[in-house]
Formats: C-alpha cells, sequence, structure tokens
C-alpha cells in the first residue's frame, strides 16, 4: 500500500493499492514456445490454418526468425506476435495476448517492437491481418494507427 498526497488543509490522506504486475520481457520466438502460442492463439479465437502448424512455423523461422515474438512475464509466455516482410511491406499476423493480461499494454509492446524490427529491414508501412468479426482486434489496430482499407479485398489460393 502507498499512501497518497496529503491535500492541503490537513484532510485525511488516501491510501491506494499500487498495482505490483510483473515485467514484460519481449523476446524471439523459440520452438519450446511452440505449445504456449498455440494455446494462446486457441484461447484468443485466432482461426489457426494448416501453415500455424510445427513444420510451417519452422520454416517461418528460417526466413525471418526475429519477426516471431513472444512476451513473458516469469517465464511465461504471456503474448505472441508474428511479422513478415515480402521486402516492401510489413505484416503483422496472430496477435494474441492471455486473456488475464489484456489491456495491461502487452499487445501495443509487441506491436511497437515488430514495427521497430520492420523500419530497421527497409519497411515503410506495416499491414495488419485481421478477420472483419475481431472487433476487438479492429478496434486496438485502429487505436495503434492503422487504418482498414475498403477499398482492397483480400484473396487467397491455397498451393496444396
Amino acid at each position: 500500500m502507498v499512501a497518497g498526497s496529503i491535500p492541503a488543509g490537513g484532510a485525511t490522506a488516501y491510501v491506494y493499492q499500487v498495482s505490483r504486475m510483473p515485467d514484460t520481457q519481449i523476446d524471439e520466438f523459440d520452438l519450446t514456445d511452440y505449445q504456449a502460442v498455440v494455446n494462446l492463439w486457441n484461447d484468443a479465437g485466432l482461426i489457426l490454418r494448416p501453415g500455424d502448424d510445427l513444420d510451417s512455423i519452422k520454416l517461418k523461422l528460417q526466413r525471418d526468425a526475429d519477426l516471431f515474438l513472444v512476451a513473458r512475464e516469469r517465464d511465461e509466455v504471456v503474448g505472441c506476435v508474428m511479422g513478415g516482410w515480402d521486402g516492401r511491406r510489413g505484416w503483422i499476423y496472430h496477435l494474441a495476448v492471455k486473456t488475464s493480461r489484456q489491456r495491461s499494454g502487452i499487445a501495443r509492446k509487441l506491436v511497437h517492437e515488430l514495427e521497430v524490427r520492420l523500419a530497421r529491414k527497409g519497411a515503410k508501412r506495416v499491414n495488419a491481418q485481421v478477420y472483419e468479426s475481431n472487433i476487438a482486434s479492429l478496434q486496438f489496430f485502429r487505436a495503434c494507427g492503422y487504418e482498414s482499407r475498403p477499398d482492397l479485398v483480400m484473396i487467397g489460393k491455397a498451393l496444396e
């Protein structure tokens, strides 16, 4: 407990609880983090695709391991984000934070670190892949300065 300042006139000091949140450390993803990250993705309701399996993640790490980040608190993975760099644009995929730690700044810390790393590679723009139904993520990215592009439609094709 920490006492607040005493107001002028000698009124009683206010007492409030100071939050003692653990320090959050941002690290590069390691294969030993895989199951914890998959659990975060599942808990966050992310839609996992064939490219999210362990073998696909190993391939991703060969390309740009420095863009797959995890947030740790006391050795527990509490957040993650996967980034990509195509030589022109940066991409953000699969941002997730443990439910009990959401709205604590972890997602912003992860996204900021990813943006810094992408800028160092030469990215002038970063795009985030967010499902239209994921209102919380859309709001988060908008609050971080990202803008929707109604003039673009994402289309894709499975190569298998």
